[in-house]
């Protein structure tokens, strides 16, 4: 039997205290916002390589840790409805060299770091040559992960049509560079304002250099 990775808590909104919020930014103030940093990686990528990790997949999962951890990046409509999943998995991108194209494959998150790398190995080494845009297929309590390694920027803008119910967070990192003693990649995260507000895009993207200060390489 396969395993359910789609449960939820259903929100009642008549009694959530972002009611109003929620009801201005999904009328008349309908909007996403998007927000780049430059996320200092000096010390996440030594750890990777003294660990000879890949680079990818273990900042995947420190993002991953990151959505599962706040249920306002875990929020979505399903049936009418505003539910709260009570996990989210990463749903990536993997490109393609001879067809310039590329696929969104998702890996089952997990805590633990070393069982999450083995699930992802395992979907790359199943999925990864597949040239389907989901060759894994689709779930619905995914968030997405970019990759753009060719460029670096500071600043991304993702437009999404018929964004009203599209509250998925969705990461974009850019090419990473040297700048004096450290290394700091271009990050880009989009959210809808009716489950996200400011305050909770700082907070994460704060807890997340403080991750990447702190990683021990899955240990």
């Amino acid at each position: 039997m396969e395993k359910k990775i789609t449960g939820y808590t259903t929100v009642d909104i008549s009694q959530w205290h972002r009611k109003e919020h929620f009801e201005a930014f999904q009328s008349v103030a309908q909007c996403t916002y998007n927000q780049t940093v430059q996320l200092d990686i000096t010390a996440f990528l030594k750890t990777v390589k003294k660990n000879k990790h890949k680079f990818y997949p273990a900042f995947i999962h420190i993002l991953a840790r990151l959505m599962n951890a706040h249920p306002e990046f875990r929020m979505a409509m399903k049936d009418g409805e505003l539910v709260i999943w009570d996990s989210v998995h990463p749903c990536y991108t993997v490109f393609h060299e001879q067809t310039e194209t590329f696929s969104s494959l998702w890996s089952e998150y997990h805590d633990d770091f070393r069982q999450f790398l083995h699930i992802y190995s395992q979907d790359v080494a199943c999925y990864g040559e597949n040239l389907a845009y989901f060759p894994k297929g689709f779930i619905e309590n995914m968030f997405f992960v970019s990759a753009n390694p060719w460029v670096s920027f500071t600043s991304f803008d993702l437009n999404v049509a018929n964004m009203d119910n599209f509250f998925a967070p969705v990461f974009t990192m850019g090419k990473y560079y040297t700048q004096g003693d450290k290394v700091l990649m271009p990050l880009a995260i989009q959210v809808h304002h009716a489950v996200c507000d400011g305050f909770h895009v700082g907070r994460i993207l704060n807890e997340l250099q403080q991750y990447c200060d702190e990683w021990q390489g899955g240990a």
